[in-house]
């Protein structure tokens, strides 16, 4: 039987209710100013990926927004989420978001509630196909680190969409640049490189994924060199092999992927058990 998402049981302040009606309300803060955060960890086989490494990014994304986060323990409410919804592949999302003042003034920060929320879902690909077709748009740019730091979780997708949106036709997703015309990340994933046996991700204006950090443990592990730095365009369009790396997709193929590519793919896939922590 076919599952409506928004009757999955989900969390928020305390108590476990139908995911529709979490919220957020159209005047919270988290709505109409984007004033909120959150994170997304895959569930493999039962057991929560990198759990230790998404909570603490959330936690610092958290910090980051000024968000106060209640003491309540995220691992046993995924345990309770899994066990309601009786889901074993899933992604769990952790959301905070500023809710509204008594006197609905945007300014009245302080006397703003905080609302924390997590919700389980059943996974699904990054893409139609196990290959992922990837165009460069060099007419996006990137939100750059100095406004308010792409390494935080954010809720401000705009020019990502903005650039999914305009994708040209027989492209899955793309990949965007900063106003200096690096190659930075796409709609909800890491770029990764390959260039004379060596990997290079971007070192500025990109969120610092937990599945990228996955592929530097894979990399050291197997001696291949790998290192985040700028990378211009001609070097991603001349690159011998292009990979992405996403929660939702592990590490992803792309048309112009290799034995490298390959490798990670195959090493990502044998850490899903020893990466996880028991639910």
């Amino acid at each position: 039987m076919k599952i409506d998402v928004l009757d999955l049981i989900a969390y928020k302040n305390g108590e476990y209710k139908p995911l529709g009606e979490i919220g957020p309300s159209v005047l919270d803060f988290g709505f109409i100013h984007c004033d909120a955060t959150y994170d997304v960890m895959p569930v493999y086989n039962g057991k929560a990926f990198c759990y230790d490494r998404h909570l603490q990014r959330f936690k610092n994304s958290a910090k980051r927004f000024g968000f106060i986060l209640p003491d309540d323990d995220p691992l046993e409410i995924i345990k309770q989420l899994k066990a309601k919804n009786n889901i074993t592949n899933a992604f769990v999302w952790f959301l905070a978001w500023r809710g509204y003042p008594p006197s609905g003034n945007p300014r009245d920060l302080e006397n703003c509630p905080v609302h924390f929320a997590m919700y389980i879902k059943p996974s699904y690909s990054i893409g139609k196909t196990p290959v992922i077709s990837i165009c460069l748009d060099e007419n996006t740019n990137r939100v750059s680190d100095d406004y308010y730091g792409q390494e935080f979780k954010n809720m401000a997708w705009i020019e990502l969409t903005m650039s999914q949106r305009n994708r040209p036709e027989g492209y899955d997703t793309t990949v965007l640049v900063d106003v200096n015309g690096n190659v930075t990340e796409g709609p909800g994933f890491n770029v990764g490189i390959v260039d004379s046996g060596k990997i290079y991700t971007a070192d500025k204006n990109v969120l610092k994924g937990v599945t990228m950090s996955v592929v530097q443990d894979i990399a050291r592990d197997e001696g291949i060199p790998f290192a985040r730095r700028s990378i211009s365009k001609s070097m991603f369009l001349s690159a011998d092999e292009i990979f992405i790396a996403s929660s939702s997709g592990g590490v992803t193929a792309t048309t112009n992927s290799g034995p490298t590519t390959e490798l990670l793919i195959r090493e990502y896939e044998n850490r899903k058990l020893t990466y996880g922590t028991e639910l």
